[in-house]
């Protein structure tokens, strides 16, 4: 395996994650199977549960598949959503930006 393949693709969430976009949040997700994915939250304002359950599935299925798929940035709405609905995967919210 050459060292392309470990390098992590990004996947840059729009602003609103809501009811209409996990249609696309999922295709974009299956787009990147079989990489590494590192997820930029930092421009998300509204983040709906819907679009919470495909983050969700996207770890677990990355974890069977042992490919990492991880928040590096996350937005203060983002971070707090998550926090409100319960959401504490380290996946999804490491712990530096729960600080």
């Amino acid at each position: 395996m050459s060292s392309n393949d470990t390098t992590p693709k990004i996947l840059k969430l729009p602003e609103v994650l809501d009811l209409n976009a996990a249609g696309r949040l999922h295709e974009q997700v299956l787009a990147h199977r079989g990489s590494n994915i590192d997820v930029d939250a930092s421009e998300v304002d509204r983040l709906g549960a819907q679009c919470v359950q495909v983050l969700l599935s996207a770890v677990q299925s990355w974890r069977a598949e042992r490919q990492d798929f991880k928040v590096v940035q996350a937005s203060e709405a983002f971070v707090k959503t998550l926090q409100l609905l319960g959401i504490s995967d380290e996946s999804l919210l490491p712990q530096e930006m729960l600080k």
